[in-house]
């Protein structure tokens, strides 16, 4: 999903590998920290926390997921759900609108919505964070948790 680069400020040349294994909420990852993501603002409500890695989900039946892992701090990762541009949430064009904003290339724009899931005595649901995506630049490796200034999208939209 996201592109190598190379780390300028610390000179790690382009393709080497630096894997850690992480212990996570969802049990221990091998995430590559020399292809991490930073949010100059952090998240919503987290704004110390700033590096992040995409990692693939430790279990095969949930491999349309992704989590973005914590560099910040082990035991905080997050569900998302990787969005094409066009897809049946939110609408290309605000995505568009958003990456123009924020001075991310189409060609560039990764985008993930955070999962969140609900769990009752009879049932588990996962909804996804419509209202506010995280809009990730490839190229530069920074991300934003954007708030779409619209209604329409839901902070819990269930798939």
């Amino acid at each position: 999903m996201l592109h190598s680069s190379t780390l300028v400020s610390s000179g790690v040349p382009a393709g080497a590998l630096l894997t850690e294994t992480i212990r996570s909420r969802f049990g221990d990852i091998t995430v590559d920290t020399g292809k991490s993501i930073l949010f100059q603002r952090g998240l919503l409500g987290m704004p110390d926390k700033t590096n992040f890695v995409i990692a693939n989900f430790p279990s095969e039946k949930m491999e349309q997921f992704k989590l973005l892992q914590s560099l910040d701090e082990a035991a905080t990762s997050f569900i998302t759900l990787p969005l094409d541009i066009s897809n049946p949430i939110i609408a290309a064009d605000d995505l568009r609108s958003a990456a123009h904003e924020l001075q991310i290339a189409e060609d560039n724009l990764a985008v993930l919505l955070v999962v969140t899931v609900h769990r009752t005595p009879t049932q588990i649901r996962l909804s996804v964070n419509a209202r506010a995506p995280l809009l990730l630049d490839a190229g530069r490796r920074v991300g934003v948790q954007y708030v779409i200034p619209r209604e329409i999208y839901k902070i819990q939209h269930m798939l």
